[in-house]
């Protein structure tokens, strides 16, 4: 029975060792998410408020526990002064104040002890409601963090008792504004999921690191993973799954209510990757504009693949003629850059404002509809597509309509006087009777002015908006009445004054 029950238990233990090492191959990739605290590989990190007693000497004989998490501050600071309060409310504000003082000098020195124990160490805020950049305030000049101190933000719970989401949002910005960093978000399951499922709402939380409490050997498919790939910490043990008869982890010199944490890495690697200050990476939404983008087919990724085949043979040959600048946009955009059409815009405006005044000068300020397209065309030494010169009609189009709103502008400023100061019948020598019905000699000046500026522009080829103001000025038979009369010259300016005969004589001369 002895040489059987040796038997038996050798082959037991086989069997566990078989199945064991299954386990371990199968399930390492959910290490992280099935009880990693029992891995003597993962590092620990220890938190606590002001209430748990800690024997430094024993905790630190566990190799394992790599950091301290202490708490700082909690909500709003006390009222600074003591003095219009009576009574108890008297007594209340005066224990409170007793209580900030003893509270951030036990912080401070721990904070001191752990440091010296070769300890990474932390701080955490305890978020209530109230106004959250004042909190964020209050913790920073509670905590003091140096630049490799975890910093963080205690939400218990979603809930009226705590910290809206909403304000924390808020005290995470202002964190950033005062430190130059983000902290790491400490929150329940219940929470973590709430937040992941509306990270539109709460973008900036959704990307802090996750201090996630959850009090369970085994959080597959409970932790969120499409916001948060991993968590920083995991707090595993605390007063809630810890007694005297049972306790995920138990460590020397604390209390069973002490809350202890898993990492994800080894204590190297947890020192290196502390305090977790950056942000988590999210991919965009497939809803969001930095993914709305053109997708390509198979047939044109394929002819970019074969351009940029052709573009890097051609870097190890002598120089060939330039192809033709491909017409299909999509190459165009993601292919080389040798395929991308060349087009110069001045050149191709200087050669439609060149071909149409070869072709009809009156015709520059015509309808944008009826402009010329054969001289661009054969005025360019490399033709554009048709695309190309569709679009550039389109614009031409705008510009010729811009034109014209600026000539009825000044048609409408200038061609009223214009009419009393021209109209034989109308003519009337300075000083004689209605001061209204011709213009003085500052507008007569002003007038003549423009009238030079539109001869200049004719004679160098400009576009002649003034142009079209002239042409209305012209004979009887012009669309708005009678201007100047086809008499002859002596005639036609004999009622008017010597200003007034120059105004008519350089109508004359440009029309």
């Amino acid at each position: 029975m002895m040489k059987l029950s040796a038997v038996t238990t050798a082959a037991v233990k086989f069997a566990c060792a078989i199945v064991a090492g299954t386990l371990l191959i199968s399930g390492s990739a959910q290490a992280e998410w099935k009880a990693p605290w029992k891995s003597g590989d993962k590092a620990l990190v220890i938190d606590a408020y002001e209430f748990n007693p800690i024997n430094w000497q024993e905790l630190t004989s566990d190799k394992r526990i790599a950091g301290f998490i202490n708490k700082a501050s909690d909500g709003l600071p006390p009222a600074w002064s003591c003095g219009k309060a009576d009574g108890d409310d008297y007594k209340l504000c005066k224990n409170r104040w007793w209580k900030y003082s003893v509270t951030k000098e036990l912080y401070m020195t721990r904070r001191e002890m752990a440091k010296m124990k070769g300890l990474v160490w932390g701080a955490y805020h305890l978020g209530r409601p109230g106004n959250p950049r004042e909190q964020a305030d209050h913790f920073i000049e509670f905590a003091e963090p140096a630049d490799d101190d975890l910093i963080a933000l205690d939400i218990e719970d979603n809930s009226e008792e705590w910290m809206s989401l909403a304000d924390a949002e808020i005290f995470a910005d202002q964190i950033k504004i005062r430190t130059g960093r983000y902290p790491v978000l400490y929150t329940n399951g219940s929470t973590a999921k709430y937040v992941s499922d509306h990270k539109a709402k709460y973008p900036l939380l959704s990307r802090l690191p996750l201090w996630y409490a959850r009090y369970r050997d085994d959080i597959t498919g409970k932790f969120p993973e499409e916001t948060w790939p991993s968590y920083a910490l995991w707090q595993f043990s605390s007063m809630h799954n810890c007694d005297s008869r049972s306790c995920p982890y138990r460590v020397k010199g604390a209390k069973t209510d002490i809350d202890v944490n898993v990492s994800t890495m080894d204590v190297a690697g947890l020192k290196a990757a502390w305090p977790f200050n950056e942000l988590i990476e999210r991919a965009p939404e497939a809803d969001e504009p930095a993914m709305m983008i053109a997708s390509i087919d198979e047939a044109t990724k394929a002819e970019v693949a074969k351009a940029a085949v052709a573009t890097k043979t051609a870097a190890t040959t002598p120089p060939m003629p330039r192809a033709k600048p491909t017409t299909n946009p999509l190459l165009a955009a993601y292919g080389p850059a040798e395929q991308h059409a060349r087009l110069d815009p001045l050149k191709l405006l200087t050669n439609v404002a060149r071909g149409e005044t070869k072709a009809d000068k009156p015709g520059l300020v015509a309808d944008a509809g009826k402009a010329p397209v054969a001289p661009v065309v054969a005025a360019q030494t490399e033709a554009p597509s048709g695309e190309a010169v569709r679009e550039f009609q389109t614009h031409l189009a705008a510009l010729r309509e811009a034109v014209a709103y600026a000539a009825n502008e000044v048609d409408r400023l200038f061609i009223g006087r214009a009419e009393a100061a021209t109209r034989p019948g109308d003519a009337r020598t300075p000083g004689a009777g209605d001061d209204n019905a011709a213009l003085d000699s500052r507008q007569r000046s002003r007038f003549a002015e423009i009238v030079k500026a539109a001869e200049a522009a004719r004679k160098a080829g400009a576009l002649p908006m003034p142009a079209r103001i002239l042409s209305q000025l012209g004979a009887e038979s012009g669309g708005r009445g009678p201007r100047i009369a086809v008499a002859g010259s002596g005639q036609r300016f004999a009622g008017l004054d010597m200003p007034a005969r120059r105004i008519g004589a350089a109508f004359e001369a440009t029309r």
